[in-house]
């Protein structure tokens, strides 16, 4: 997995690999805003995840997300506070499916560590 030093960095090269969708969390579904239409859980799967952390603790975590079955790639931002206390339960699920687990906060980013292949 890549590593980044900035949030745009992370953007630039995720949609250079593809990830050209854009994607809003909304309650348990994603909101696919080109199309204008809402994904279910089964609908989709997060395949990246890239946190930074800026010096007033703030956490924003940039997701490469797939739109299952319809071809289709993108990113997904979401801000929290703190990565344990603040994350939907949609987005801690689909992490625990595929096989994601946190090691530590290094510098201004908390590394998640994938511990399976998942394309």
């Amino acid at each position: 997995m890549n590593t980044y030093f900035s949030k745009s960095e992370a953007v630039i090269d995720l949609h250079e690999r593809g990830f050209t969708e854009d994607f809003q969390l909304i309650g348990t579904n994603l909101l696919w805003i080109q199309r204008k239409i809402f994904l279910r859980k089964k609908d989709f799967s997060i395949i990246e995840c890239h946190s930074f952390i800026d010096p007033f603790g703030k956490e924003t975590i940039i997701f490469g997300v797939i739109a299952n079955g319809f071809f289709a790639s993108g990113i997904l931002i979401n801000h929290y506070k703190s990565y344990t206390d603040k994350t939907p339960a949609i987005i801690q699920s689909k992490l625990k499916k595929m096989g994601a687990s946190l090691l530590n906060i290094q510098g201004n980013f908390l590394d998640v560590q994938f511990t399976q292949q998942h394309l």
